[in-house]
């Protein structure tokens, strides 16, 4: 991988941060399910990077998101749209397509 994994991160949390429904970008994790509780405090937790999961592995990167949505916003058409915006995204960014992308939704009201 070319790029610092962070300055990836923050763009490609930035370009996930413009698909039409997405409220949020969550940082994965194991503790996504202890943070979800207060989905409200946790968007306002600050980051020096990114909140999109970038690994940089032998195969090539591995991407993780987690978005937050409005339940009213279909949730299948959202997951491609994100997909789609971080592969176009990880591509330019890294120079290669990423080999695993994994998008994953809160849904809060």
């Amino acid at each position: 991988m070319t790029d610092d994994v962070r300055s990836v991160s923050r763009g490609l949390t930035a370009v996930v941060l413009g698909v039409p429904g997405v409220h949020s970008v969550l940082p994965p994790g194991p503790n996504l399910a202890t943070l979800v509780r207060d989905v409200h405090s946790v968007l306002d937790l600050p980051r020096d990077g990114g909140a999109v999961l970038v690994q940089d592995r032998r195969e090539g990167a591995r991407i993780r998101v987690v978005v937050t949505t409005d339940r009213r916003v279909p949730t299948l058409g959202l997951v491609r749209n994100v997909r789609d915006a971080v592969v176009a995204e990880g591509t330019a960014s890294l120079g290669r397509r990423p080999s695993d992308v994994t998008v994953r939704v809160v849904e809060i009201d």
